[in-house]
């Protein structure tokens, strides 16, 4: 049965995951050395490998709440992604410290297992 409040276009988002590069307004590719700034609205070739690089998909359907996929659904596109046709649909998941804040939920970000909700550790 198909529940009919259940909207699968924001089941699952798009989204580089980044590392802020402390003290500026600069992020790095999780797959780069590539210091990028979001703004920007051109990327290099080698920078975009490494975005591209960096994408994932976070899902409900895979214990991804779904306030987050729907606040990350409702947050623009960086600049630095509109120019790509493998980018423009994706979004910034933005890293501190390992962490990133998304409504009343932390993700964290391990360089081998990924993107998690801090509470399912």
């Amino acid at each position: 049965m198909i529940d009919d409040d259940y909207d699968l276009t924001e089941s699952g988002v798009d989204v580089v995951v980044l590392h802020a590069i402390p003290e500026t307004d600069l992020v790095m590719p999780t797959q780069g050395t590539a210091s990028v700034d979001l703004s920007s609205d051109t990327v290099d070739a080698v920078t975009l490998d490494e975005l591209v690089a960096s994408s994932t998909v976070l899902s409900a359907p895979d214990g991804v709440p779904h306030d987050v996929v729907s606040t990350l659904h409702g947050t623009p596109a960086p600049a630095a992604f509109i120019s790509s046709p493998w980018l423009r649909e994706h979004r910034a998941l933005v890293f501190l410290d390992g962490q990133c804040r998304i409504g009343d939920h932390v993700l964290v970000h391990d360089r081998k297992s990924g993107v998690h909700v801090r509470d399912e550790w």
